[in-house]
């Protein structure tokens, strides 16, 4: 199974992602762009593994200190590699709650023999992949907040070329 640790998004964020998708296009941008329910912001991606009960054990021990805590839409951005973009909304936290969410899986994982990711966490949601016609494009600002309140273990599968997401476990913060 290939499977990802993230945080999912309700329906208003998901319409305002779709949006400035929208605007992005719009404005001529070309790519392999998300469709809308599989917009999310990945944690840790750990790849093939059938791992299941230490990854819920991970994820479960993880949460057990975190706070819900607020979430909002910022300015767009890309990854620019091989000429091409990866173009994404970047997310930030009103406090630490989510670098210490980060933190404490990333420790948890590592502890039952999972890769640990490189770097800090860049909060964002992707909007597309081998963007090209984004230079220059400005998303206007955007007030658009949530409170993140669960973590979702995906498991992703294409189905007809399509990347499908299905959620295998949650964890509540409380």
């Amino acid at each position: 199974m290939r499977l990802f640790i993230a945080i999912p998004l309700p329906p208003d964020i998901t319409r305002a992602l779709s949006s400035a998708r929208v605007g992005l296009e719009t404005y001529g941008a070309v790519g392999r762009f998300v469709p809308r329910e599989n917009y999310h912001i990945t944690l840790h991606f750990l790849g093939d593994t059938d791992a299941l009960k230490d990854i819920t054990d991970a994820m479960r021990e993880a949460v057990r200190d975190i706070r819900p805590f607020v979430l909002r839409l910022k300015e767009y951005g890309s990854f620019k590699t091989d000429g091409s973009h990866t173009g994404f909304v970047n997310i930030t936290c009103d406090s630490e709650e989510l670098n210490r969410l980060y933190e404490s899986l990333e420790s948890a994982l590592w502890e039952r023999g999972f890769s640990k990711n490189r770097g800090r966490l860049t909060p964002h949601v992707t909007l597309g992949r081998k963007i090209e016609g984004d230079d220059g494009f400005a998303l206007p600002p955007q007030k658009v907040a949530f409170t993140a309140n669960a973590v979702v273990l995906y498991e992703s599968s294409s189905v007809k070329g399509q990347m499908q997401y299905a959620v295998l476990h949650r964890e509540m913060l409380v």
